[in-house]
This record gives C-alpha cells, sequence and structure tokens, in this order.
C-alpha cells in the first residue's frame, strides 16, 4: 500500500466531526458523504509519475475544496489523461469519469459511488511474484495530522460504528489457471489508525485497519494480519484485516449456494460493525509482533481511509457502495 497519504494537511475538513448539540452523540467523520465536492485524481505511480495530483473529477456543483481522491496505484489509462479518459454528466446529479481500465460513477443525491477497474487491459502477462498491481481507490483524511481532531482520539471513543451497502454490479474472471496465492480480486475498506503525538519517536507510524468486504477467493474471509508487503513500493507497516463474518451477517455475502452474486443476481450487501474495540485489539497485536515499538496506545487517531479494489490478478469488476457512512461515539467524560 502508498503510504503517502497519511501525513496529509487538511485543516479545512469538517467531518471530522459533526457539530451536536449533545457533546456525548454520536458523529459524523466523513468530511464528504455525498461525493458533492468533486475528487482530486493522482497519477498512476510510479514508474510512470510520481502519483501526485493530477486532474479533478467534477461532480455536482463544486462548494469548497475536494476531500475525496481517486487513487489509481499500478494500473493503466490515467483518469487524469483527456486523451484517454471521457467525463460525462449522467444526470442531474449522477457523472462518471471513465476509460479503458476504469470506471467511477458518482450520485451526489443519495452519496453512491460505483467503482469499476477493468483489470485485464491493465495486465500483458500474469502476474509475477513480487509484481505491483492494479489499484482503484477512493480516500480521505479524517482530520489534519498536524493538530489532530480529538474526535478522532481512538482511546476517548466509545463506538465507532462503520457502515455501508455494497453490490458487485458485475464480475468477470480473466484470469486462467489463477493461483490463491498470487491472483484475487479484493474489495475493502482500511482506516489509519495511525500515531500523531507531536514530536514522539513513533510519529506517523500506523496500522492499516481492513475491513474485508468481497474477495472472490473466499465465500467469507478469515481473520488475517501481515507486514504490507509483495510488491517494491509497499509500506512495510503491519496491516490487521477482521473477520469477515464479524461485518457482514451469516448468509447475507456474495456468495449464495457456491454461486457469486453479481450481475442480475447481484444483492445489496450490508456491512456494519464498531471497529473500536477490534482497534484496540489490533494495536496489542501489532506489538506483541513487533510494530509500532514506540507508539503507545494513547498515542492513535483514526487518520483517514480509503476503500476499493485491489487486483493482483486479470478481473473486470465493478462494486457499487451507498450509505456509507463512519460515526464516533465519544466516552462520557469522567465525573
Amino acid at each position: 500500500m502508498q503510504i503517502r497519504v497519511l501525513l496529509c494537511s487538511c485543516a479545512l475538513l469538517a467531518g471530522c466531526a459533526t457539530r451536536a448539540t449533545d457533546p456525548n452523540a454520536p458523529r459524523e467523520l466523513l468530511p464528504d458523504p455525498t461525493y458533492s465536492k468533486w475528487l482530486q485524481i493522482r497519477g498512476l505511480g510510479r514508474p510512470d509519475d510520481d502519483g501526485g495530483v493530477k486532474g479533478v473529477f467534477r461532480t455536482a456543483d463544486k462548494v469548497g475544496a475536494p476531500v475525496w481522491t481517486i487513487a489509481q496505484w499500478a494500473s493503466k489509462h490515467s483518469l487524469a489523461d483527456p486523451a484517454v479518459t471521457r467525463q460525462t454528466p449522467l444526470g442531474k446529479d449522477r457523472f462518471q469519469i471513465e476509460n479503458l481500465s476504469k470506471r467511477v460513477v458518482v450520485d451526489c443525491r443519495c452519496g453512491q459511488i460505483d467503482l469499476g477497474i477493468f483489470a485485464s487491459a491493465c495486465y500483458d502477462h500474469p502476474r509475477q511474484p513480487n509484481e505491483s498491481w492494479p489499484h482503484l481507490l477512493v480516500q480521505t483524511a479524517l482530520t489534519d495530522t498536524r493538530f489532530p481532531s480529538h474526535t478522532c482520539y481512538v482511546p476517548d471513543i466509545k463506538r465507532l460504528d462503520v457502515a455501508m451497502s455494497c453490490r458487485l454490479d458485475s464480475f468477470a474472471d480473466k484470469q486462467p489457471g489463477a493461483d490463491p496465492k498470487l491472483h484475487a480480486a479484493q474489495f475493502q475498506l482500511f482506516l489509519y489508525v495511525q500515531n500523531l503525538t507531536q514530536g514522539d519517536d513513533g510519529f506517523g507510524d500506523m496500522i492499516w485497519f481492513g475491513i474485508p468486504i468481497f474477495d472472490n477467493r473466499y465465500p467469507v474471509k478469515e481473520e488475517s494480519y501481515q507486514r504490507d508487503g509483495g510488491k517494491a513500493d509497499a509500506s512495510g507497516k503491519f496491516i490487521y484485516s477482521l473477520p469477515g463474518k464479524a461485518c457482514i451477517a451469516e448468509g447475507q455475502g456474495f456468495v449464495r449456494n457456491g454461486r457469486l452474486l453479481a450481475g442480475k443476481d447481484a444483492r445489496w450487501v450490508d456491512v456494519h460493525i464498531d471497529v473500536a474495540p477490534w482497534i484496540a485489539y489490533a494495536y496489542k497485536l501489532a506489538r506483541k509482533n513487533g510494530y509500532l515499538p514506540t507508539t503507545d496506545f494513547k498515542d492513535l487517531y483514526v487518520s483517514g481511509l480509503n476503500f476499493g479494489w485491489e487486483m493482483p490478478g486479470a478481473y473486470d469488476a465493478v462494486m457499487q457502495v451507498r450509505g456509507f457512512s463512519l460515526r464516533a461515539t465519544p466516552k462520557a467524560p469522567a465525573p
């Protein structure tokens, strides 16, 4: 995973947190739940470019600076290249950006986003060990990492409720002879759980905290943890991924009776979980395995997130996402 997004400055963010008259009420952390402020587009990353912001996806009537970013690491046909990409309004509140290998559709009225990656257009040979793979992610900061919001401070969060509904609008397997150790189609959400204590030796160190949504290799994904690796530009940080059964109800996922539910058979899959206790567990697991050596639990904030596709294989797929929410309920102050 790319780590360059973690130490961004977002002083104008309003999402962390929603104003509430009750100081103990849940607060929405997402700065733009309807994707109405346009989305910046990053480059493809090395070796094509530096991965910096190269363009913008225009949605709705822009109000304020964009807070979402589209990341397209290690893919082909940059969404920021007008020579190969077309932006199209599909209606008053629906907008599309598309090229040969990627498609993003936003409905600003209801806060739905469709992420389509056609990875078969990105491979000219089956992926080999240590080779990078195409990504299509949307990401946002939740707080200014220089002056972090207390709303995002992990030790004082009682509940951190993640909710979204996802529908696999299409899926095509174009990876003959797939090796499950090398090839997969994965759609997941990652929170950045990060040390933001200024002056601390561990400032910036972090955990990739994962919520697995879809993986074509498994009907339900098991809990996993590992070092972020497998390619030259990996961050080397600790990755923890929840067990799928903790966030998707039994029998309500993307597989039924051994058959993948996509296209005309697709259904909306609800993802919902309070991740606060799991973050505490993941921190202990990271420390036990030698990560975050100079970071205490009191240093941790939820500083940002991304969700979308990682495609270490030739798969073409579109996932629709609606109702995404990240709500923090603070602990009651001590009497």
